[in-house]
């Protein structure tokens, strides 16, 4: 072997410090993006950023209603927790009681159940299983009915043994039939219990009148907002979009402190306000690509789901996001970095951007394609307006698709939808 020097020309790509900078930039939602800026007002003393002021005027509704959109934001102020503490003022309570339902209380889920072992607890609050059980048993007689419970079984429970009118058949059937009741196998369980079936499905009808969620209805912590990254309209029948750039603050050049630190006529000073600035300026130059990229992607999406302006999300259409990268010649990547965490405002409403890419299903008629999402619903409605008496099975719902809309799909595919839409089985949705 021998030591020398030689030269080589070698084309490669090298990702850039700036270049990954707007990279990132493209997939900051809006509040993501702002906290950004923030973040390098910080590292670049000569950026400035100056938030816009809100001016908020009432907007006129469909039905010609002025409306303000802050009444349009909902918040529970009061959570379960503080609701149930304001209760125990009520009862004279011992410190040691107190502190036990205290730890209870904290202990409960968003939905208002006890998850907890009662051994453990028992030992951590120094207790027998007893004294915890006699505290549980208080906490359950509190508002709202069912709180405390450590089973749906349990929560039913406490709700009908609370109602003005007792129905002990009802309570009989869900302390000691409950799997049997709620599986639906009431053949056996009326002969079990020498009633009708027709007696176990007013017990039905009582139990969906109950609240499985008692704590559902209290607020779990402060709401979070959403802010549409973009805005869509429709305006003599031509596609609108912009940028919600109200929400961005501005990004100036502080000129005023750049020529007093020039002042200064020191070499390492010049080299340093030349950095800053030529950060400033691809920042501002990321920023706009980002903002033309978002409007370009956004517009091309509403362009192929323009029904969905008139009709909403029923009216999808098949759509990819490698069919939309191909149609604006750009990586699809790309499309997924501008879809990521966006919300868009459109006339029906406030959607996120990946609900706008559905999967497509073969449709036999005029080969048009069906999307997953208006097969959802259409499944939806069918079964809204079966005879609840004689509840169409999933073979069934898929010749019906077949026959009146030309969709030819699977029963797997119709039980696999109907599971998504949270939907039971013809077994258990039948009434007797």
């Amino acid at each position: 072997m021998r030591a020398g020097l030689f030269q080589e020309q070698r084309l490669h790509l090298s990702l850039t410090k700036e270049l990954a900078q707007a990279i990132e930039l493209l997939q900051y939602s809006t509040l993501e993006l702002r906290s950004f800026l923030h973040e390098q007002s910080l590292e670049n003393p000569f950026l400035e950023i100056k938030d816009h002021k809100f001016v908020r005027t009432p907007k006129q509704s469909r039905n010609g209603e002025t409306r303000n959109w802050i009444e349009n934001i909902g918040k529970s102020s009061e959570t379960l927790a503080s609701y149930l503490k304001a209760q125990l003022h009520a009862f004279p309570l011992s410190a040691k009681r107190r502190h036990i339902l205290h730890y209870l209380i904290a202990s409960l889920d968003e939905d208002g159940y006890l998850r907890m072992e009662m051994k453990e607890t028992a030992a951590l609050l120094s207790l027998s299983e007893e004294e915890l059980e006699e505290a549980i048993q208080f906490l359950q007689s509190l508002e709202p009915a069912g709180v405390g419970a450590r089973s749906l079984q349990e929560c039913l429970l406490i709700q009908l043994q609370r109602l003005p009118v007792r129905h002990e058949l009802a309570e009989r059937v869900i302390a000691d039939y409950f799997t049997m009741f709620v599986e639906k196998a009431w053949k056996a369980l009326a002969k079990q219990l020498k009633i009708s079936i027709s007696n176990l499905q007013e017990i039905w009808d009582l139990i969906r009148t109950l609240e499985p969620r008692p704590g559902s209805h209290y607020a779990a912590a402060d709401p979070h907002f959403i802010v549409p990254d973009l805005i869509v309209t429709k305006r003599d029948g031509e596609i609108c979009v912009w940028l919600n750039d109200e929400f961005l603050p501005e990004v100036i050049w502080n000129h005023a402190y750049e020529k007093k630190v020039a002042d200064q006529q020191d070499e390492q000073i010049e080299w340093f306000v030349r950095e800053k600035y030529r950060q400033f300026m691809w920042l501002t130059k990321s920023l706009e690509q980002r903002k033309q990229t978002l409007v370009l992607v956004v517009k091309e999406i509403m362009k192929r789901q323009k029904q969905c302006l008139e009709e909403g999300l029923a009216a999808l259409r098949p759509l990819t996001m490698r069919d939309i990268a191909d149609a604006l010649n750009i990586h699809e990547s790309t499309v997924s970095r501008v879809i990521r965490n966006k919300y868009v405002q459109t006339p029906f409403g406030t959607v996120e951007l990946r609900h706008f890419f559905t999967n497509s299903l073969s449709a036999e008629n005029d080969n048009e394609e069906a999307s997953a999402a208006k097969t959802k619903e259409l499944i939806k409605k069918l079964i809204e307006a079966e005879d609840k008496h004689a509840p169409l099975s999933d073979q069934k719902i898929a010749d019906l698709l077949n026959e009146e809309h030309q969709i030819a799909i699977s029963r797997r595919t119709v039980a696999k939808y109907r599971e998504q839409l949270h939907i039971p089985s013809s077994a258990k949705r039948k009434r007797y």
